[in-house]
């Protein structure tokens, strides 16, 4: 079987062309992801996503201060330890969450294929970094998430939507919750030097 092109040329699923499938036409990249591959492609790519939002968010706080010190090296290797081990965390917590949402449990069956979407999903969040970007990467992010659901589960929009908005936004209730207001919004508009 061959591999896909993706529209904007190349593997789907190489970074580049991952990030502008989800990012310009995830109905199609989703549509197109091969549903038999493996893990590895898109751990490595939400792995990629957390680890350049880290680094670069850090970078930019080190900037705006004018603190560029040996402290962004630490960034760079604490940021990828924490890259490697949160982001497959995050994503098989959020596959399995849908899952019980979508179908009362917890499945095997359609787990890879979920989690595959849901990670390339993660790369919305590329954005977060920068100022004012998570109050265009969340409400986007709710959409991409909701088609990679609705995909990777082959089911209508509803029950994508249920599936994947429900542990989503129970996550942004509790970070508002946790944060307050103020805080909250803090971290919507993410202002350097904070």
């Amino acid at each position: 079987m061959g591999r896909s092109r993706g529209r904007f040329g190349g593997s789907p699923e190489d970074f580049w062309g991952a990030l502008r499938g989800v990012w310009f036409a995830p109905g199609g990249f989703f549509a197109g992801l091969d549903p038999d591959a493996g893990f590895v492609r898109p751990t490595l790519f939400v792995t990629m996503v957390l680890y350049l939002n880290l680094v670069l968010d850090a970078a930019l706080q080190a900037a705006w201060v004018r603190e560029l010190n040996a402290g962004l090296l630490y960034a760079l290797f604490l940021g990828l330890v924490v890259s490697l081990v949160l982001a497959p965390l995050l994503v098989s917590g959020l596959a399995v969450l849908v899952q019980v949402i979508h179908a009362g449990s917890p499945s095997r069956h359609g787990f890879r294929n979920l989690y595959r979407h849901l990670a390339y999903a993660g790369g919305i969040g590329i954005v977060l970094w920068v100022p004012f970007g998570p109050l265009l990467a969340i409400p986007y992010g709710l959409y991409v998430a909701t088609t990679a659901v609705k995909w990777a589960l082959d089911t209508g929009w509803r029950r994508a939507a249920a599936a994947a908005l429900i542990p989503l936004g129970a996550v942004l209730l509790i970070l508002l919750l946790l944060t307050g207001p103020s805080e909250a919004y803090e971290l919507l508009v993410n202002p350097p030097g904070s």
